[in-house]
């Protein structure tokens, strides 16, 4: 390997891979609808979590039935996601954890960044929800889903 001012050849294709990648990485934009519209899907989301929290809270569902528990954890997943691209940017810049996870999100995931692909994501979510209901009487999953869809 030849030496350029200190490093190697290899090193030096390896940063400037880096530096286009990170440029690529800023070069995606978070497609924003209305303010109302981003209220009312971050109200959802938030409902979403708090209704996965409350149903994980209890360790006997765990035990009874393991995979519900961990649809659970998904759909907790799916909320703090959907919170998390419907946020202010600059929000979530403050926070490393969250920025790095949203890049990463906008890389491999690329429909989250517009609000098309979004709201097949929210349709998703909302229809997970509604795979809970057996009856009417769930008025949580059921609210919880038609939030969802509706946003």
């Amino acid at each position: 390997y030849r030496l350029v001012r200190g490093t190697t050849t290899c090193e030096t294709s390896a940063m400037d891979s880096a530096k286009e990648a990170l440029k690529e990485l800023r070069g995606l934009n978070i497609e924003q609808g209305p303010v109302l519209l981003r209220f009312l899907a971050l109200f959802a989301a938030l409902a979403s979590l708090g209704c996965a929290v409350f149903l994980m809270i209890n360790p006997k569902n765990a035990v009874e039935h393991p995979v519900m528990y961990v649809l659970y954890g998904y759909i907790a997943l799916f909320a703090s996601t959907t919170m998390l691209f419907e946020a202010k940017h600059e929000w979530i810049e403050k926070v490393s954890v969250l920025n790095s996870y949203q890049n990463m999100l906008m890389q491999y995931c690329g429909f989250l960044t517009v609000m098309g692909g979004r709201g097949l994501f929210y349709l998703f979510q909302g229809t997970l929800w509604l795979s809970f209901s057996d009856s009417l009487g769930e008025l949580m999953n059921i609210g919880a889903a038609m939030a969802l869809s509706f946003v």
